[in-house]
């Protein structure tokens, strides 16, 4: 994605923002953009469609319509925006960025962690709480994902901070102590 449709995305969805955050809607505003990422995303042909400069507004709007039928205001006011501006082939960035902005505003950091084992859940709350003290978050939403070559303990990535506890970075550490 070019950088200025970045910086188109990032007006949107301060814009988005502040008109949630004005009205008290910002929850459910983020609920439905969430929903609206997901049909976007499950059907990345629409919004080719949706740009397609041959494709009929009647057309266009006959294709929103089983979308627009139940979405509240906010929704609606959103989808002719973007039709109105082009800016269909932006709209899941826009709703990233919004989505960003949100979990800024509400203190959620998300953080990758990779472990030797599966953790379970009681394991990932633990570690969900104490990293939550560690960076000073609300909340923490982890993607675990299982790398065996780790050896043993686990690695947490955020945008923000790296926690190697890994077995392997501990061995590559003495190693590099005992050849120096």
């Amino acid at each position: 994605m070019k950088s200025t449709n970045i910086t188109a995305a990032k007006k949107y969805a301060k814009a988005m923002f502040e008109v949630l955050t004005d009205a008290k809607d910002l929850e459910d505003g983020y609920a439905d953009l969430i929903e609206l990422r997901k049909i976007f995303i499950t059907n990345p042909k629409l919004i080719d469609i949706l740009d397609d400069m041959r494709v009929s507004d009647d057309q266009k709007t006959s294709l929103l319509a089983p979308i627009t039928k139940n979405a509240s205001d906010f929704i609606n006011n959103f989808l002719k925006v973007v039709a109105s501006y082009r800016r269909f082939p932006d709209i899941i960035t826009i709703i990233d960025q919004f989505q960003q902005l949100y979990e800024d505003d509400k203190k959620i950091v998300r953080a990758e962690v990779v472990s030797a084992t599966e953790l379970d859940n009681n394991q990932q709350d633990r570690l969900a709480k104490a990293f939550e003290k560690r960076v000073g978050a609300a909340k923490v939403i982890f993607d675990t994902k299982v790398d065996k070559s780790l050896i043993g303990g686990i690695v947490i990535k955020s945008s923000d901070v790296i926690i190697d506890g890994s077995v392997k970075t501990r061995i590559n550490k003495v190693k590099e102590l005992l050849l120096n």
